[in-house]
């Protein structure tokens, strides 16, 4: 039996529901009825549950509030608001707040019943998925690597197995996409390979809830790919994979523990196929298309057929020539005109369509000896700097795409420049000042680096550089303090709604700023406003 948690703030409702309802024939036992979300909450600190079923408007802590605590502090529970009006914007920010459905009151007994049918199937999987998980995913990676390796072995046996692990009965009209971490080796290197192996867990949970549970296609872990197939119109898969890529973006930048971290992700979505042979080309297809379009990084890609790369885009004379024009670049201190020459080659190799990293590495590293040697000549050179430079060459072998190879060396170019330009530091402050100001003074907007990069007219990269610097923190984790600081203020106000503060401060989803605020300050907003009232 899953346990039922009815909350209510009308006593007719509370009297009823919990009678007219055969509960135990759908799997479900009534923990408890309560009259408000706090009494909710209070209970839920004793007893979990695994579903309840809430009012909407209820004095002192409605039932969108009481998803969002739930949400951060019982993630697996699922809630469903029930309304007695048929409240379109009460529904839209029920699904930000985390809400798993919407009943209207009206709606009848009929419609409960086949609500909560669907939500017992729903944790029916959830709980297959938790006992002995490792093991499950391993199952299925094992039978979807021999069917990708045979799939005219496919007999009746196996495809028994096949239904029996939850994958496609049928495999006419499948459709498949793979998603995986843009920059796999780099993290490996630079983070290790128990958080590459935590983040993956999560991507595999994130994307498993989302299309799984709801029964629009199948996840498999394979590697470092994850794959997704859906039986799916094409139309509708598209627009579900897209949905869900866009989503699993937002949650993976709660994860990032600082700027140097790639946790950016691709995807790749491919055409139909009609059996197991059509599939296993599939796959293969779209892995190679993968790892050889992935090129510029953070990308959706529809698969077109178009073959990889790999001619070389400059020759061996263009590349002296380009090298020269660097060292001119940083002879004259023209930090500008450097980085935006970085920024042309990068786009340039991505408009080419590169797929040779060694190449584009070989080509980078020489840049980077280029500009050491040159500092090295002016007298700038030093112990640290020859470190970072080491350090930086040894970085680039493990970078896999185009975007984040260049992001490595305009970091690098901006600290050449600073070794150059110790003289500008009272500069840099004003340039820093002007950034604070205008985060101070747009924070409820949607401020991006580039945008106040553009303000403070200065390279992203050198803004970016200038707040670790200077202030010892990034332009992201600056942007949230200032946010997060103002969302406490408001919070000591109880004339705001949750949700309604989470817009003032610049989220739109307001399960993202509960979440955020729970990290950064260790409470959820309404426990924070519980803590701190005056």
């Amino acid at each position: 039996m899953y346990k039922l948690l009815i909350v209510e703030d009308e006593e007719i409702f509370r009297t009823v529901l919990p009678t007219i309802i055969d509960w135990n024939s759908l799997g479900f036992e009534v923990a408890s009825v309560c009259e408000n979300g706090f009494k909710a909450l209070e209970f839920l600190n004793k007893i979990e549950v695994d579903v309840i079923l809430t009012d909407i408007r209820m004095p002192v802590l409605n039932g969108l509030e009481l998803a969002m605590e739930v949400r951060s502090r019982f993630p697996r529970t699922k809630v469903t608001l029930f309304s007695a009006f048929n409240e379109f914007d009460y529904a839209r920010k029920g699904l930000e707040c985390g809400v798993y459905g919407y009943i209207l009151k009206s709606d009848g007994e009929d419609e409960i019943v086949h609500h909560f049918t669907k939500i017992k199937e729903v944790l029916h999987k959830e709980n297959r998925i938790r006992i002995d998980s490792e093991d499950f995913w391993r199952q299925r990676e094992t039978f979807f690597k021999a069917m990708l390796d045979r799939p005219l072995d496919m007999d009746e046996q196996t495809m028994a197995m096949n239904q029996k692990m939850g994958m496609l009965s049928d495999m006419k009209e499948c459709r498949l996409a793979l998603i995986r971490i843009d920059e796999f080796k780099h993290m490996s290197f630079y983070s290790g390979a128990d958080r590459v192996r935590s983040i993956q867990e999560l991507i595999r949970g994130y994307v498993y809830e989302h299309i799984e549970i709801p029964n629009k296609g199948i996840v498999i872990s394979l590697n470092e790919m994850l794959c997704v197939l859906s039986t799916l119109p094409e139309s509708n898969f598209v627009q579900m994979v897209m949905e869900v890529y866009e989503n699993l973006k937002e949650e993976l930048s709660l994860y990032r523990k600082n700027e140097e971290e790639s946790l950016e992700i691709s995807c790749v979505i491919g055409s139909q196929a009609t059996n197991a042979q059509e599939l296993s080309t599939t796959y293969n297809t779209l892995r190679s298309a993968f790892l050889n379009k992935a090129y510029a990084g953070n990308s959706i890609i529809h698969y077109t057929g178009q073959e990889a790369n790999s001619k070389r885009i400059f020759t061996f004379a263009e590349e002296e020539k380009m090298m020269k024009e660097i060292v001119l670049l940083v002879n004259g201190k023209a930090q500008e005109k450097l980085i935006e020459y970085l920024e042309t080659l990068k786009n340039d190799c991505i408009a080419f369509q590169l797929t040779d990293m060694d190449m584009i590495s070989g080509f980078a590293v020489k840049l980077v000896l280029a500009i050491f040697n040159t500092l090295g000549e002016m007298g700038r050179k030093s112990d640290a700097f020859l470190e970072r430079t080491n350090y930086l060459i040894k970085e680039i072998g493990y970078c896999e795409t185009i975007s984040m190879m260049f992001k490595k060396l305009e970091a690098f170019t901006i600290e050449a420049f600073e070794l150059l330009n110790e003289e500008n530091s009272m500069k840099n402050r004003r340039i820093v000042d002007e950034a604070l100001a205008y985060i101070r003074k747009n924070y409820a907007e949607p401020i991006s680096l580039e945008e106040l990069a553009r303000y403070v007219n200065v390279h992203p990269v050198h803004l970016s550089r200038l707040f670790s610097k200077d202030l010892g923190h990034t332009f992201k984790y600056i942007l949230t303090e200032v946010r997060m600081e103002e969302a406490k203020r408001l919070l000591k106000d109880i004339s705001y709604k949750v949700y309604e503060i989470s817009t003032l401060v610049g989220y739109e989803k307001p399960r993202y700023f509960s979440e955020l605020f729970r990290n950064v300050t260790g409470f959820t907003p309404l426990e924070y406003r519980e803590k701190y009232k005056g």
